[in-house]
C-alpha cells in the first residue's frame, strides 16, 4: 500500500509508543521523519556514560527498530549542531544512518538545507550517499522560503546539493517544512508555497511534502482558561487541501509535527506544565486543558478531561485507536498519567485520524474531478 502521510516525529519514548501500538493498514501508509532530540540532561545513564553520544544514538536507533524495522523511515539531526561528532569522531549524521541501516530500517537519509554550507555537515553526507542506494529527502524550512525572494542562490544551493550527492531528483522527496504556523495565515502559507514550487518544480523531484503545526507554544495560547475546552484550525491540513485542489496533477503528501511543535526538545520537565488530552478532528485539535500538574488532583484530572472529551461529540470511541481506549480507560479511572503517558495516547489517535482523514479527502477529491471531467 502507497504511503499518504509523512508525519515529523520526535525520536522518542512517546512517540514509539504511539506507533508500536498502531494498526497494520493504518502504519503501512505512514512514512516518518524522525527528528533526534537533543540527549535529555537529566538522564543519569547518559550522565555517567564515557560516550553519552555514541550510547544515546545506539538506544534510540534500537527504539526505531522495534518499531519500525523493514519500514522506511526518514530521519534528521535538526536540533543537533550540525559540527556534531560521536565520541568515535564519526558525524552524527552518518552514525545515525550506518547505526538504523544495521538493524534493518530502510533509512531515507534527509538533507537540511539550512546546513547544507556546514562543511562538517556536507561531508557527512556525501559519506552518506557513497554508500546509499535508495531515496533521499531534501527539507526545505523557513531558510529556504525566506530564500525565494534570492531566486538564484536557493537554486545554486538546490544545484550543489544534486550535485555533490549525486541524487536523481526522480528518486527525491522534497519536504516543504513550514514549521510554526501558529501565527501566519492560510493566505501568507499559500503564497510561500507558491513562491517556492514555482522555483523547484522544474526539477522534476520524485514527490513533495508539507509539514507545519498550528499548536502554539504554550497551552494558554490554545486555551486561554484553565479547566476549560477548546479548539485549534489545523492550518497545516487547510493548506494541503488546497495545494491538492489547485495543483492536482503534483505527488504532494499531507505531513505535521503531529501533537508536538517544531520548537520541542527533549522532554525537559516544565513546572508550569497544565494537564491537558489533545484529540485530533476534522480539521482542528479539540483541547481539553487542566490546570497545573504540581496542583492537586494533579495527575488524576486527566479522569476528568477525558470525560470532557468523550462528550465533546467528537469521540470516536474506544474501538477507533489505541489512544482512544485509553481515553475511555482513562474515564474509567484506571490510570490517570502525566505529560509523558498524554503524548502517547495523543499521538497515537492523531496518527490514526489523520490517515482516515486523508483517505477520505482523495475520495471526495476524485469523486469532484470525475463529476467535473463529466460535465
Amino acid at each position: 500500500m502507497e504511503p499518504i502521510y509523512f508525519p515529523v516525529m520526535k525520536a522518542m519514548a512517546g512517540e514509539f509508543t504511539a506507533l508500536e501500538n498502531m494498526k497494520t493498514h493504518t502504519v503501512s501508509q505512514i512514512v516518518p521523519l524522525f527528528d533526534f532530540p537533543l540527549i535529555p540532561e537529566k538522564n543519569k545513564a547518559y550522565r555517567e556514560s564515557l560516550t553519552p553520544i555514541d550510547l544515546f544514538i545506539k538506544t534510540t536507533c534500537n527504539s526505531i527498530k522495534q518499531v519500525w524495522a523493514g519500514r522506511y523511515a526518514m530521519f534528521d539531526i535538526f536540533h543537533w549542531n550540525p559540527t556534531t561528532t560521536s565520541e568515535s569522531g564519526e558525524h552524527i549524521a552518518s552514525t545515525i544512518y550506518n547505526t538504523l541501516k544495521s538493524l534493518g530500517v530502510n533509512v531515507v537519509p534527509v538533507v537540511g538545507y539550512d546546513r547544507w554550507e556546514v562543511q562538517e555537515y556536507k561531508h557527512s553526507l556525501k559519506s552518506i550517499a557513497g554508500s546509499h542506494s535508495g531515496r533521499f529527502c531534501i527539507r526545505l524550512d523557513h531558510h529556504a522560503f525566506e530564500d525565494t525572494a534570492e531566486p538564484d542562490y536557493l537554486l545554486d544551493t538546490l544545484e550543489d546539493i544534486i550535485e555533490s550527492l549525486e541524487i536523481s531528483p526522480a528518486n527525491c522527496h522534497i519536504l516543504l517544512d513550514f514549521e510554526d504556523v501558529s501565527t501566519l495565515s492560510l493566505v501568507e502559507l499559500l503564497e510561500k508555497f507558491d513562491s517556492m514550487i514555482n522555483l523547484i518544480s522544474r526539477y522534476e523531484f520524485l514527490s513533495y511534502s508539507i509539514a507545519g503545526c498550528s499548536l502554539p507554544k504554550t497551552i494558554n495560547l490554545a486555551v486561554k482558561d484553565i479547566n476549560s475546552c477548546g479548539t485549534v484550525l489545523r492550518k497545516e491540513m487547510l493548506l494541503w487541501q488546497d495545494i491538492r485542489r489547485q495543483y492536482p496533477r503534483l505527488s504532494i503528501y499531507f505531513g505535521d509535527y503531529a501533537v508536538r511543535g517544531p520548537g520541542s526538545n527533549s522532554g525537559i520537565k516544565n513546572p508550569n506544565t497544565n494537564g491537558k488530552i489533545r484529540y485530533t478532528i476534522p480539521n482542528a485539535h479539540f483541547i481539553a486543558r487542566g490546570h497545573k500538574m504540581t496542583l492537586p488532583p494533579k495527575g488524576e484530572q486527566h479522569w476528568v478531561l477525558a470525560q470532557n472529551i468523550i462528550n465533546s461529540g467528537h469521540y470516536l470511541g474506544p474501538d477507533f485507536s489505541w489512544g482512544d481506549n485509553e481515553i475511555m480507560r482513562c474515564r474509567n479511572k484506571e490510570f490517570s498519567g502525566g505529560a509523558p503517558t498524554w503524548i502517547k495516547i495523543d499521538t497515537n489517535h492523531h496518527l490514526t485520524f489523520v490517515v482516515s482523514e486523508v483517505i477520505e479527502f482523495e475520495r471526495v477529491l476524485a469523486t469532484q474531478n470525475v463529476n467535473s471531467v463529466r460535465i
